[in-house]
């Protein structure tokens, strides 16, 4: 039987790893490009060697390991601790098969250390490495003698469970969540850096449907436990894990994935347009007499006040349908209080940019109206100064921000515009910068508003035909759309959701964001061009 040659495609497919390998434990690019020569010569040797490997990313993670012990004894002479390598009779290099496998277990030895809680570890240091009795141990740390003696048998049990389990260090690749909230969060605890930090991210994706000790989920992640007790604590003190079955932690959210936005999407791709038809025939036959108004804004085109102004309707009724199918569940959804003093549900999606690419169970269509309706929010902002605004963001408004102090200086462009006013310095230079961002535009030195604005008295008299639309369509009217989306969606949430997520996350669909892409892609509305775009479903109104 011929020998294993390495070839071009392995050096492709393992020179990326072997170099991460090589630089995680140099921390310099020279010695670890070097480093990655010297494993690649002593792999194709290895491979020489061999007739057949039955799992050869791990002989590829024994001769990084072999190298990489080689190299600490050739130039590393001396060691501040104990030396675990003198557990060993190992040769001078000449058996190679028999020096990686003694390199192996060495360093598997060490893995497995790292990977135990702080109790253990410093009763692994202290005994083995500190060579104190168990006595000394006992009193060093304040408990039993007979308590050190069961600590002693359990991490020998799973430091050898551990190193009977195959390393798969080259394979592990983290994953990571896009994270928010609903409702509140304090600066101190933001969260605990979910969805920002990688490793906070991978330790709830570890505990996700499963309980786990520290040393599993450290062993998972192929982390030091050292590295997570901090964050566990913290995720534990906002109940984003939770404790059960003695010291094992599971994730106490629901993490949602593309396959389940998409599946929302599908719902409201085909069940959004008999509510969509009915909210555009109630707004066109009332259009000329909110065009009457004569607001801000009312000579626009028609299509771009549309895109405005149907999302007050549309908001206010689904607002009013979730209360209805809530109280007809006899539901009530309260935000979790979390210890930091927050209120806040959390919203995690676990990033996949692969997903669309393989997946078969969704058609083109829907996966064009899922990227075209995501939206981040449909906001309702308010400065306490009488200026009130709604704004969606969505993927035709580029995901803008619209923050509150523009209420305020908007509110004097409207003054400028409805008294007549000659601009100040101070007034010209407000005026350039919203003529930027494209709320305004300047005609001969005076400003001209983009955006639909609406005085009091403006706003009263639009709240009366919005009224009339209310009673023609039910203030409910969603009530049944969302029932049935709870019914559907309620399936895909893994049972090992407390109750109340569940519930919250089932009835979690907003049919308000959808209904404007479904008028225009069946030719109801228009979208907007680029230049109306960043201003789009923005509307402001005074309310004192």
């Amino acid at each position: 039987m011929s020998k294993i040659e390495l070839n071009k495609e392995m050096i492709q497919n393992y020179s990326k790893k072997i170099m991460v390998f090589t630089y995680s434990k140099t921390n310099n690019i020279q010695l670890a490009e070097d480093l990655s020569q010297e494993i690649l010569l002593n792999l194709s040797t290895s491979l020489r060697n061999q007739e057949q490997i039955a799992d050869l990313d791990g002989f590829v993670y024994t001769i990084c390991s072999y190298t990489w012990s080689k190299y600490l004894r050739n130039n590393k002479k001396h060691w501040n601790n104990l030396d675990v390598d003198a557990l060993f009779d190992l040769q001078d290099g000449t058996n190679l098969e028999k020096d990686v496998s003694n390199r192996l277990l060495t360093e598997k030895l060490r893995v497995e250390i790292a990977y135990l809680a702080k109790l253990h570890r410093e009763i692994t240091i202290m005994f083995y490495y500190e060579n104190k009795t168990s006595e000394e141990v006992a009193k060093l740390l304040n408990i039993p003698h007979s308590t050190v003696r069961w600590h002693l048998n359990n991490i020998r049990n799973k430091l050898k469970a551990g190193m009977e389990m195959m390393a798969n260090n080259l394979n592990y690749v983290p994953q990571r969540i896009i994270a928010g909230h609903d409702g509140y969060t304090c600066p101190e605890y933001n969260q605990c850096e979910l969805g920002s930090d990688r490793l906070v991210d991978n330790i709830c994706l570890a505990c996700y449907g499963k309980a786990l000790t520290l040393e599993e989920i450290a062993r998972t992640l192929t982390v030091a436990a050292g590295y997570l007790e901090n964050h566990i604590k913290r995720l534990v003190y906002m109940d984003y894990l939770r404790v059960i079955v003695k010291n094992k932690y599971t994730t106490n959210f629901f993490i949602i994935t593309l396959r389940h936005k998409v599946l929302a999407s599908k719902y409201q791709y085909g069940n959004i347009g008999p509510y969509a038809k009915r909210i555009y025939e109630a707004f066109i036959k009332r259009y000329d007499r909110i065009k009457a108004i004569n607001f801000l804004g009312s000579d626009l085109d028609k299509d771009f006040v549309l895109w405005a102004i149907i999302p007050l309707v549309t908001n206010t009724l689904y607002s009013n349908s979730i209360i209805a199918v809530l109280s007809k569940n006899n539901v009530t959804l309260t935000r979790p209080k979390r210890k930091d003093g927050s209120e806040h549900w959390v919203y995690a999606a676990l990033y996949d940019d692969t997903y669309l690419k393989t997946q078969t169970e969704f058609s083109k269509e829907i996966i064009e109206f899922d990227q075209k309706s995501t939206c981040t929010s449909i906001k309702l902002m308010g400065d306490g100064l009488g200026n009130s605004a709604l704004q969606l963001d969505s993927y035709v408004t580029h995901w803008r921000n619209f923050e509150e102090p523009d209420l305020s200086e908007l509110y004097r462009i409207a003054q400028i515009i409805c008294n007549n006013e000659k601009p100040n310095e101070f007034d010209k230079l407000l005026m350039v910068r919203k003529a930027e961002q494209g709320y305004i535009k300047i005609v001969d030195g005076k400003p001209k508003m983009l955006i639909p604005y609406f005085t009091k008295p403006e706003f009263e008299e639009l709240d009366q035909i919005f009224q009339e639309i209310y009673a023609e369509l039910g203030a409910d009217m969603f009530a049944d759309y969302i029932e049935k989306y709870s019914i559907m969606f309620g399936k895909e949430i893994p049972d090992f959701i407390s109750k109340e997520e569940r519930t919250y996350h089932k009835f979690r669909v907003f049919p308000q964001y959808t209904i404007l892409y479904w008028l225009a892609d069946n030719n109801l509305l228009c979208y907007p061009i680029n230049e109306e775009a960043k201003r789009l479903c923005t509307v402001v109104w005074r309310n004192i």
